[in-house]
């Protein structure tokens, strides 16, 4: 009876704080919307033509604690991105009314008047493969004498493609429709070590799964590794 009133007070906590975490990135992404177009649009009177950038995704794309991925290519590039992205959502929540819908207004009215972005960034797929502890999911139960490829299960792998192809998908036709000359950027993920170490309070995500499983220490890596590879394999088909 405890530990159920200690474990619902816990998931009330989470979900409190994912509520804030939601406010305010909500309000920080519509005040950059209006900042961005007023800094092209500045730039371009100064007769200057800054590369523009449009992002979607998820932590990597916008990261709670820190800088993400696009403080680092805003450095690289040396001109600012506009970040719709929201930290820990899945590719469905990306494609969600509301989400969606923002994306397709930003490219619809582009950074300035009669100015299309020239590229747009888009981060998805991490969360729904390994967050929540979900990376099991994609793993047999290990039985002596299997090698890193008979661990994977494609079965349930090829639906959970499946589904994330379906977002990816509804995220080009977005661009199609409203900057057809807008050109995407996905990546992939280096092979990551299953050492069971978390980021920022958060994690881990691989190990859990692989213990779950019982997959042998020695075969680990060659099991994510080949997992990653398979992610690769959709977003070459994509």
């Amino acid at each position: 009876m405890v530990l159920s009133k200690r474990l619902t007070n816990d998931i009330k906590k989470q979900v409190r704080r994912r509520n804030r975490i939601e406010i305010r990135t909500e309000k920080e992404i519509e005040k950059a919307c209006e900042q961005y177009r007023d800094w092209v649009s500045e730039e371009r009177k100064q007769g200057r033509k800054p590369v523009t950038v449009i992002a979607e995704g998820d932590s990597w794309t916008r990261y709670i604690i820190g800088n993400g991925l696009i403080y680092y290519l805003e450095d690289l590039l040396d001109t600012r991105i506009l970040n719709l992205a929201f930290p820990g959502d899945e590719v469905r929540e990306m494609v969600s009314p509301d989400q969606i819908n923002r994306l397709k207004r930003e490219l619809r009215r582009g950074p300035s008047r009669r100015l299309k972005y020239d590229y747009m960034v888009f981060s998805g797929g991490g969360n729904d493969l390994v967050g929540a502890d979900r990376f099991h999911k994609w793993l047999h139960p290990y039985q002596r004498g299997m090698d890193a490829t008979e661990v994977l299960n494609r079965k349930a792998i090829r639906a959970a493609f499946s589904l994330l192809d379906e977002g990816y998908e509804e995220i080009i036709a977005a661009r199609d429709r409203f900057s057809s000359r807008t050109h995407l950027l996905f990546h992939g993920y280096d092979f990551a070590i299953p050492n069971g170490k978390g980021v920022c309070g958060r994690g881990p995500w691989l190990k859990p799964g692989l213990d779950m499983r019982k997959v042998p220490a020695k075969l680990r890596r060659e099991v994510v590794k080949l997992f990653l590879q398979e992610f690769d394999k959709l977003l070459d088909r994509i």
